[in-house]
């Protein structure tokens, strides 16, 4: 049997609602947004599901605001088209192959951002091999929840719009999920699920970290029996870093490390990776300064690779947080994890820095002058600076911050075009001057323009 959740912090799961108000956690655009879409498959005569986690939230009382995961009896990739016509969107992304699309919605709020709705086909499923995409083929909302992974997740509630008011129709719960989403269990609904599709087992792992489930007994065996069977070394590298994302996407990654040792996942997917006590305090330090170091959450579609979802909009933060987690390896262990999965850039650059950021902060103290802390730290991208604040206790997580917050940003009262009009030819000469200049500017030698001059004249006749 596999140990107890030991993450830091106990969730707690929420009362279950009744299927009658659960489209009361709706936000207005939401509902909005699945009334004009219902309406739109009704004309089409399409059946439209709110399902899966969508339907799991707002069992628990969350309010659903974002990604939105509906199930369409009919063409999802035709009914994404027109619903981005009629509803002035657009589509993300499309697979005809597996029957998915993602659409983007404006949101009525200007400067909101979009609504995101991931659309699949209702479909049966086989799998011709361990870990290999299925094959796949169009069927009814009944087999499309028989083909999913855990009873949470076979929830779906059906979508109907009255005189244009949306309200819910059929909820088909035929697993038990919502029995086992209120006694806090996490279930597989088929003894072969994590051979089919191992990345099941890493969503398993993230719905138990997020929403306090444990495992019931033959869950935990199967868990025991994948591991040990080796099939999540069996994933693709695009595939298992798409998990990978997915968890830095978590509200706590560090309780998802916590777990994902205790069950003995980690070394089969980050080798040398581990939960600390020193790794969770600095998550509490990157929450605290959350709003500082925001560049957003990561949020991608379900069929696109782990590198697409590092490197949209929201990538930052989630680099910050993979950084974290890999403050503690050494070089080798960093570049292993280079060579294993396909990183976007700024996510690379980052691994690459963080033993350069580490040999940083053991240089870093209040001793130090301004010009003196910019010469060490300048060579840093911000994210590994801002990982750096979050890493260290003390003077050097202080310092870092000080940097990002004040000195980085300071600068020079002249550039190159000034100096080269105080008689500076263009060439190495103007870089060496510039360095200079933001060095006495840093520590409070220089403050006006004119002062600035007078310091390059200086220079030119010494």
């Amino acid at each position: 049997m596999l140990p107890l959740n030991p993450k830091p912090v106990k969730l707690t799961n929420a009362p279950v609602v009744a299927p009658a108000d659960l489209l009361a956690g709706l936000t207005p655009d939401v509902a909005a947004a699945l009334g004009r879409a219902t309406a739109i498959a009704a004309r089409r005569r399409l059946g439209l599901w709110l399902i899966g986690g969508a339907v799991r939230d707002l069992l628990r009382g969350a309010a659903l605001d974002r990604d939105i995961d509906l199930a369409v009896e009919g063409d999802a990739v035709d009914l994404a088209a027109a619903l981005a016509e009629a509803l002035g969107g657009r589509v993300l992304a499309s697979h005809r192959a597996f029957g998915t699309a993602t659409l983007g919605i404006p949101r009525a709020a200007a400067g909101s951002g979009e609504l995101t709705l991931d659309l699949a086909g209702t479909r049966a499923e086989e799998y011709p091999q361990p870990a290999a995409l299925p094959v796949v083929r169009p069927s009814d909302i009944a087999d499309d929840l028989r083909r999913r992974d855990f009873s949470v997740n076979a929830i779906a509630v059906e979508l109907l719009a009255d005189a244009g008011t949306l309200r819910a129709g059929i909820l088909r719960d035929p697993f038990g999920g919502r029995a086992d989403l209120a006694a806090g269990r996490l279930r597989l609904l088929h003894p072969y699920s994590f051979r089919d599709d191992p990345t099941r087992l890493l969503r398993g792992l993230r719905l138990a970290s997020r929403l306090d489930l444990r495992p019931d007994e033959a869950t935990a065996a199967q868990i025991a029996d994948a591991l040990t069977r080796g099939y999540l070394r069996m994933l693709s590298p695009e595939r298992a870093l798409g998990e990978i994302c997915l968890a830095l996407d978590e509200p706590r990654p560090d309780a998802v490390l916590a777990l994902a040792d205790a069950w003995g996942v980690t070394p089969q997917v980050v080798p040398g990776l581990a939960w600390s006590a020193a790794l969770a305090e600095r998550f509490t330090r990157r929450r605290a300064t959350e709003a500082w170091s925001a560049g957003g959450a990561i949020r991608g579609e379900p069929e696109t690779t782990g590198g697409d979802r590092l490197a949209a909009s929201g990538w930052r933060l989630a680099t910050i947080d993979a950084g974290l987690l890999c403050y503690d390896l050494g070089a080798d262990q960093l570049a292993e994890i280079a060579a294993r999965y396909p990183l976007p850039t700024p996510f690379a650059r980052l691994l690459q820095e963080i033993p350069a950021a580490r040999a940083v902060a053991r240089r870093l103290n209040a001793d130090l002058r301004p010009s003196q802390i910019d010469l060490l730290l300048r060579p840093l991208s911000a994210a590994g600076i801002r990982v750096l604040h979050c890493a260290e206790i003390g003077s050097a997580g202080q310092i870092a911050a000080r940097y990002l917050g004040e000195i980085r940003p300071a600068r020079a009262p002249l550039d190159g075009r000034d100096i080269q009009r105080l008689g500076i030819a263009p060439g190495p000469n103007i870089g060496r001057l510039l360095d200079g200049l933001r060095a006495a500017h840093l520590d409070g030698e220089v403050t006006t323009r004119a002062q600035a001059e007078v310091w390059v004249q200086a220079q030119i006749c010494s």
